[in-house]
């Protein structure tokens, strides 16, 4: 049977999947119900700020997006945590270790790098906290923390240090994904000795608009989480894992066993997940771990050691690539339908149909791959 242990900054998790901190975190009972269910970590609501930064709305904050019904996102005007630092010291905090799972307690970088320097020093010394996450990657707070900090290397690199003086236990670093380079911010933190970063927070966003009414569907801006964001998480993560030597918790569009896999597979560690919890429920836990385990015993892993990183060396550029031979669209003539769906969708109006079946003419096919995407037979390949 497969091992799911994994090491992550020097502390053992039983497995790699970790409650991320959002709303089935706000409290020490969320998290060890999620304990209780099997995860690896949890990591709290962001500990830290003082109470009027805690606020936040009572009337709606968060809002599905949907793509001809389906949710592919969600929008949520949450902040950092609702509970007081005394609560999270004096109860919640123990609350949560009842549940088993390792704590990866979320900590405010404030403003001043010395207090986030106490800040740390207050929560390590309940003695319930395993790993530190600082929090410089919020993308809806007022100006001097969350993002406002995390986009610059200088300023990340100043709070990781503070944090870093008065830590005891290991430190990592939550990033933001509003930057265009997160190798930079990421090498920052190495640079000021912590020992991890996650990869990253959700994305700063509008919620959209209720055309019949004329009126914002969330008044204010928002963070995006859920599946449309995990291309944006996977470049980023994939760019630090090759430049950056620090381990890594990965974390946005966490739908699956599969995504787990695939987070793994470009260099993660361990694996938050938050909006399929919020949407399906704690139980997800178990059934993901148990598809984990199965998909690990059917290929013949052992330890998810063996799949860490192991797609990082087919990544290259685009201009690599051009230089490859060129592909061109096939068709199956056996399994084509005449849909006509390919030919709708070839921008360079190279396919055709006989009535019966379509075909491609090679001198016009630009080897895209857009008929392949939409094929609804399968009988479209590139080759």
């Amino acid at each position: 049977m497969a091992n799911l242990k994994v090491n992550f900054a020097g502390v053992e998790f039983k497995n790699p999947l970790v409650l991320a901190s959002a709303a089935p975190s706000w409290d020490g009972e969320g998290m060890r119900i999620a304990g209780l269910a099997g995860i690896g970590g949890v990591v709290p609501k962001t500990i830290g700020p003082i109470q009027d930064w805690a606020a936040h709305p009572r009337n709606g904050r968060f809002q599905i997006i949907r793509h001809g019904g389906k949710p592919i996102g969600m929008v949520n005007l949450e902040l950092f945590t609702t509970k007081t630092r005394e609560a999270w010291i004096k109860e919640d905090l123990a609350v949560a270790k009842e549940g088993g799972a390792v704590i990866q307690a979320s900590i405010l970088a404030m403003p001043n790098p010395d207090d986030t320097a106490v800040l740390v020093d207050e929560i390590q010394a309940t003695g319930m906290v395993d790993v530190l996450e600082l929090n410089v990657s919020c993308p809806m707070p007022a100006q001097g923390v969350g993002m406002h900090i995390g986009k610059s290397p200088e300023l990340t690199f100043k709070q990781a240090k503070a944090a870093k003086s008065a830590a005891k236990i290991p430190l990592t670093v939550k990033l933001t994904p509003t930057v265009f380079d997160m190798v930079e911010v990421a090498m920052a933190v190495k640079e000021a000795g912590a020992e991890g970063v996650t990869i990253s927070n959700s994305i700063r966003s509008f919620a959209g608009v209720d055309i019949e009414t004329g009126k914002p569907l969330l008044r204010a801006y928002g963070g995006y989480s859920g599946p449309a964001i995990k291309p944006i998480v996977m470049r980023h993560l994939s760019e630090v894992a090759r430049k950056v030597d620090l381990p890594i918790s990965a974390i946005g569009g966490v739908m699956s066993f599969k995504e787990i896999v695939e987070y793994i597979m470009l260099g993660a560690t361990t694996v938050q997940t938050a909006t399929a919890i919020m949407w399906n429920g704690y139980g997800i836990i178990g059934k993901w771990l148990k598809d984990l385990e199965e998909w690990m015993d059917l290929k013949g892993y052992q330890s998810l050691d063996e799949i860490r990183g192991i797609a990082l060396p087919y990544i290259t550029t685009t201009e690599e690539l051009a230089k490859l031979p060129p592909m061109f669209a096939n068709i199956d003539e056996d399994k084509c339908t005449n849909c006509g769906i390919c030919q709708k969708v070839c921008m360079y109006r190279a396919i055709s149909s006989n009535g019966n079946v379509c075909r491609v003419s090679k001198s016009d096919c630009d080897g895209c791959g857009a008929c392949v995407q939409w094929c609804p037979s399968g009988s479209a390949a590139l080759a």
